[in-house]
């Protein structure tokens, strides 16, 4: 097959792709959206495989069909796109699949709907443009492939779509593996350090709560506090971004609840973040990692799982028919939480260091088991397969 793939997000699935030799595979970037966590990845240098420009303007967005992106992507058999690349595959006028990556589904197609997460004035005209193109793209795509949990719903509904099949996000599990050997002794006195690198987005805004993207950080923070309070001798690394709308609220409430001294604010040497490498570094240095609250699994989970640690967020059951139990039916191994209660327990559980060991290297078996970069990438392969042959 000759598969195409468009970004970022995709970059992964590409290079477990490309591994499987006898396949044509090519990775479309737009140079302008290009993120930092990538820019230490050997493969992103490749000219053969990575292909580089700025792809998407709103040039093109508005006359697709001319656009340079859509010739190249014809000469594909298949593309699997995500973020604008729907667009262009549709212009293309070849098979695509959709694997959303989040505000390409929840927010892009909805202008009205998402107008209180944005700038006003003449971003709304281009949300608007966008908005037109990518509905289309969207309807017309061959079939979309969940990542497995059910912020979709709503906006799939509304699209008059569905989910056609459900994909794991692939990892590098090389670059997120657990560290040789303990850096700490057991006899030490033990600070439990907890890792949580998710952008900050606690205020309770009606569209990012429709659309899942409703992070609840809060909870942690105050458990965080209610753990210490208790007599837990921890500290909470926190990761200082661009793009973390309520960092300042943050910051303001970990100094009300008066444990603001025990809170390590890490801010990357590129605004925009952390690269894979650098961030696996630090998952590897914590006790406990700390993903979102609001119901969906994202990829700090898997992250910090293929790291070796053990991980708290919220997993949503309830919505969808791409749930929890449907998709992992032997379970899964994050601790959950729905309240600043609950996080508080979880934290004191978590101060018994057999238990974190025992709770880590079942959740680096269960990525190795669902997620691993070259399973997926068959998994894809097969699926591919049985696309182009209806």
């Amino acid at each position: 097959m000759r598969i195409a793939l468009y970004g970022h997000f995709m970059f992964h699935l590409a290079v477990g792709l490309r591994e499987i030799a006898e396949h044509d595979v090519q990775l479309f970037l737009d140079s302008n959206t290009v993120p930092n966590c990538l820019l230490d990845e050997p493969m992103l240098y490749d000219s053969s495989f990575v292909h580089r420009a700025p792809w998407v303007t709103h040039r093109e967005i508005l006359q697709p069909k001319r656009a340079e992106l859509t010739k190249q992507l014809s000469r594909f058999d298949v593309a699997i796109t995500t973020d604008l690349g729907p667009v262009f595959a549709a212009a293309a006028e070849i098979d695509y699949v959709i694997i959303p990556s989040g505000s390409d589904l929840t927010q892009w197609p909805f202008p009205i709907r998402s107008r209180a997460i944005r700038s006003r004035g003449k971003a709304d005209i281009i949300e608007v443009m966008i908005a037109l193109r990518l509905r289309s793209a969207i309807r017309a795509a061959s079939e979309i492939w969940g990542e497995g949990f059910s912020r979709y719903s709503e906006p799939l509904a509304r699209l008059g779509c569905r989910i056609g099949g459900y994909l794991h996000w692939p990892i590098d599990t090389e670059t997120f593996a657990p560290e040789p050997e303990p850096s700490r002794k057991v006899s030490d006195p033990e600070c439990i350090t907890i890792f949580h690198p998710t952008r900050m987005m606690f205020t309770p805004d009606p569209f990012l709560i429709e659309s899942m993207g409703w992070k609840r950080n809060d909870l942690l923070l105050r458990g965080f506090a209610m753990a210490l309070e208790k007599g837990v001798n921890a500290r909470l690394v926190l990761v200082a971004r661009a793009g973390s709308p309520d960092e300042d609220k943050a910051r303001r409430l970990l100094e009300g609840l008066g444990v603001g001294d025990q809170v390590d604010w890490r801010t990357p040497e590129n605004p925009e973040g952390y690269t894979w490498r650098e961030i696996a570094d630090l998952y590897r240095s914590s006790d406990l990692v700390v993903d979102e609250f609001g119901g969906c699994l994202g990829l700090v989970a898997l992250e910090g799982a293929s790291c070796g640690k053990p991980v708290l967020n919220y997993l949503d059951s309830t919505h969808g028919d791409g749930g929890v139990e449907s998709l992992y039916p032997g379970g899964h191994p994050f601790l959950q939480a729905q309240s600043a209660e609950e996080v508080c327990n979880a934290i004191m559980e978590l101060t018994d260091h057999e238990l974190r060991t025992s709770i880590g290297r079942a959740s680096r078996q269960w990525v190795m088991d669902h997620h691993e970069r070259s399973l997926v990438a068959r998994r894809c392969e097969s699926m591919l397969e049985e696309l182009l042959a209806c």
